[in-house]
């Protein structure tokens, strides 16, 4: 018997296992703190969703090498392909080669895979953050070429502020400039940070009740 998962069934899974994550939140366990069964059911399918998070992920990684394998056989910038797919396979080898060690001689830390992470991958994530701030000072440069007015000028002082202020031997004889730093990143960002969190939150509220009443399908209807 072959069972096609069409429109409504599709739905009435989503809607089904929807509702019974968000009720086990509620209702996941009683007075005295022993989870119910709903709440046991609701941990069962976060963990198969966690469980098919992995699966997608290492789709995606053998989709990812599939594709820059094709273009080194093809030769359209083989060389950045081939160090792309070489740094993958001995990032994933260290990786195992670590969870064995733990696993086998008890040994803690992971201190293979947090070298590369800390010998490799920050030092270029913090030339990016780099190259983001001269990328920031050349748009502010423009922008106050282009088009002169208060919000302009209020942005580009405001850079300024960051950059010089972030520069310890100004913080050390300029207290001022640093304390109007730290300021700025207490109050305004913080609360333009807080304000883009909840508008993620109010829209993945909204998307999570259209796929609950079923007015988006993305698992297939």
């Amino acid at each position: 018997m072959n069972l096609k998962l069409k429109s409504p069934v599709s739905t009435a899974i989503a809607i089904g296992v929807g509702i019974v994550v968000l009720l086990g939140y509620f209702f996941g366990s009683d007075a005295s703190g022993v989870p119910t069964t709903l709440g046991l059911l609701r941990d069962f399918l976060l963990q198969g969703a966690i469980v098919w998070a992995a699966v997608a992920m290492l789709v995606g990684i053998v989709n990812l090498a599939s594709v820059h394998l094709g273009k080194i056989r093809a030769n359209e910038e083989g060389g950045f392909s081939f160090i792309l797919l070489l740094s993958l396979i001995i990032t994933l080898g260290v990786g195992l080669y670590d969870i064995a060690k733990t696993h086998l001689d008890q040994e803690l830390n992971f201190q293979r895979t947090s070298w590369i992470f800390n010998s490799i991958q920050l030092p270029i994530e913090t030339s990016l953050m780099a190259v983001l701030a001269i990328s920031l000072t050349y748009a502010a440069a423009r922008l106050l070429a282009r088009r002169l007015n208060l919000l302009s000028v209020v942005f580009v002082g405001v850079v300024l502020m960051m950059l010089i202020g972030a520069v310890p031997q100004v913080a050390a004889q300029a207290p001022l400039v640093a304390e109007i730093r730290n300021w700025i990143l207490r109050v305004p960002t913080m609360a333009g940070a807080r304000g883009i969190l909840l508008g993620v939150a109010l829209g993945t509220i909204a998307t999570g009740i259209r796929i609950l009443t079923g007015s988006d399908r993305p698992y297939g209807g």
